[in-house]
């Protein structure tokens, strides 16, 4: 199954639950509709280990939202793509979900939003190098590590590496593509 007939598919099943009995908040999508085209269905002890996924997937469970993914964070972004209204970054608040390109395209990281200032500086919440971390993202100032106090405006989602080329991105500001606003259905 290709990812657009699983897209439709899915927006099908999400019509039909629309209508079902199991309450207005849940979307339930059947497991292992969205797949990313690079990856293999993993259980849950191992991507709890390996990937970010974990974190928002968990995240959303815990909103009555109900899908299944093979773990990606690919196949993560396409259902929230699918599902829920894109923003731009900078009208993010709590809740929201946040994609980062990290090298092979947008969708390849994700975080939530915890908190946001009058700044435009956004705390998110991540899953990187095997433990959860409070990072931020600065959509106005995306190649700045941090402000003229010192506050981190922009965290490394890649750490820099001598051999890196000049023009690979490092902060989260640089790497942040696309921002979903969450609603419990």
């Amino acid at each position: 199954m290709t990812i657009t007939q699983a897209i439709i598919l899915a927006s099908s099943f999400a019509v039909l639950a629309a209508c079902s009995t199991t309450g207005p908040r849940a979307v339930h999508v059947p497991a292992a509709q969205f797949r990313s085209a690079v990856s293999k269905p993993a259980d849950h002890h191992a991507r709890a280990k390996h990937s970010g996924t974990t974190l928002v997937e968990e995240s959303l469970h815990a909103r009555g939202i109900r899908f299944g993914t093979d773990g990606s964070a690919v196949a993560l972004y396409t259902f929230v793509k699918s599902q829920f209204a894109q923003i731009a970054a900078e009208q993010a608040q709590a809740g929201d979900v946040l994609f980062f390109d990290v090298g092979p395209g947008c969708g390849s990281h994700s975080g939530i939003v915890e908190t946001t200032d009058a700044t435009g500086r956004i705390g998110f919440r991540e899953w990187r190098d095997g433990s959860s971390r409070h990072s931020f993202v600065t959509p106005r100032e995306p190649f700045v590590r941090r402000d003229d106090r010192g506050r981190i405006l922009n965290s490394f989602l890649r750490p820099k590496r001598p051999e890196d080329a000049l023009e690979t991105r490092h902060f989260a500001g640089d790497m942040l593509c696309a921002a979903f606003r969450i609603d419990s259905r």
